[in-house]
């Protein structure tokens, strides 16, 4: 989802940093975002994503990379906008 869509999702988060990583993580493509999650916020190790989505463990890692890549742009982003 273009995060465009979401500036002014999640208003529950107070602070704008919050706000800004929420609606980096939920804009995320799906693949980037699956592994995202399931690394850090269910805390599964990079072998036990793989299993869990069908892929390797070198595709996992690379999701993570984009996604990080992803998360640090569109913050970057969203506070160079002023959001």
């Amino acid at each position: 989802m273009n995060e465009a869509f979401l500036r002014n999702a999640f208003p529950e988060y107070e602070q704008p940093e919050l706000r800004r990583l929420a609606r980096a993580i939920y804009s995320l493509p799906y693949l980037p975002n699956r592994a995202f999650c399931l690394w850090r916020f269910e805390g599964l190790r990079y072998e036990q994503i793989a299993e869990r989505m069908g892929i390797s463990v070198r595709r996992v890692e690379k999701e993570l990379g984009c996604a990080m890549g992803m998360i640090v742009r569109s913050r970057d982003r969203q506070e160079r906008k002023g959001w």
